[in-house]
């Protein structure tokens, strides 16, 4: 189990946030659609909290990088630059 599920998994509204979430990123097939899908989300994105505290860009954030790790890189060269 990696870290970030250790944690996810310690925190049942966070984690069922970050699953809703990742559902919805499952269409996402390459990481450079992922980014830029990211990039729109975080011009749009409220930093309201949620019912455990917890914002919900940090429910993005785990999610979106959790997408990322499943994903094989597109391209080597992007790797270094454009991380989310």
């Amino acid at each position: 189990m990696s870290p970030i599920d250790a944690q996810i998994s310690s925190r049942p509204a966070v984690a069922e946030r970050v699953a809703l979430v990742r559902a919805q990123l499952a269409p996402i097939s390459s990481r450079r659609a992922l980014l830029d899908s990211y990039r729109r989300e975080s011009l749009c994105r409220l930093a309201s909290p949620t019912q455990n505290g917890r914002s919900a860009g940090e429910v993005l954030d785990i999610a979106y990088a959790l997408r990322w790790a499943e994903l094989a890189p597109d391209d080597p060269e992007m790797e270094a630059d454009d991380c989310p």
